[in-house]
């Protein structure tokens, strides 16, 4: 079971992909934008962060990366272009995912990043 922080502006969409995440059984926590969710993340503690890309937001990505530590961002994005528009600015990233991706994607996607953040095990 792991951690997910879902960020989102759309609060319908965020559900969506909050019930998808608890059926592989997931916790999710979901926030609105990454400038309020900094000080919830703090104390949830996520293992990896969900998060729709918009310029807006980019300057609150270092706070909220230096509150969470070391945790995948999978950035949700409308489409190849927003992201290419965008995606060198962030200071890091683990992957992105085109809005709307069908659910299997999407937990698919959810289960590399988290296990490309797990140590070795050996």
């Amino acid at each position: 079971m792991s951690k997910i922080l879902i960020i989102d502006d759309d609060p319908q969409l965020g559900r969506s992909l909050e019930r998808v995440l608890q059926r592989e059984g997931h916790v999710c926590q979901l926030a609105s934008d990454p400038i309020t969710a900094a000080q919830p993340a703090a104390l949830f503690r996520p293992d990896l962060i969900l998060i729709e890309l918009q310029p807006e937001h980019l300057s609150a990505l270092p706070e909220l990366q230096d509150v969470v530590g070391p945790v995948p961002f999978l950035f949700m994005a409308g489409d190849h272009e927003d992201f290419a528009r965008v995606g060198d600015l962030v200071r890091s990233y683990d992957d992105w995912l085109a809005k709307p991706a069908a659910p299997q994607e999407f937990v698919v996607r959810v289960r590399t990043a988290l296990r490309r953040a797990r140590p070795e095990r050996g």
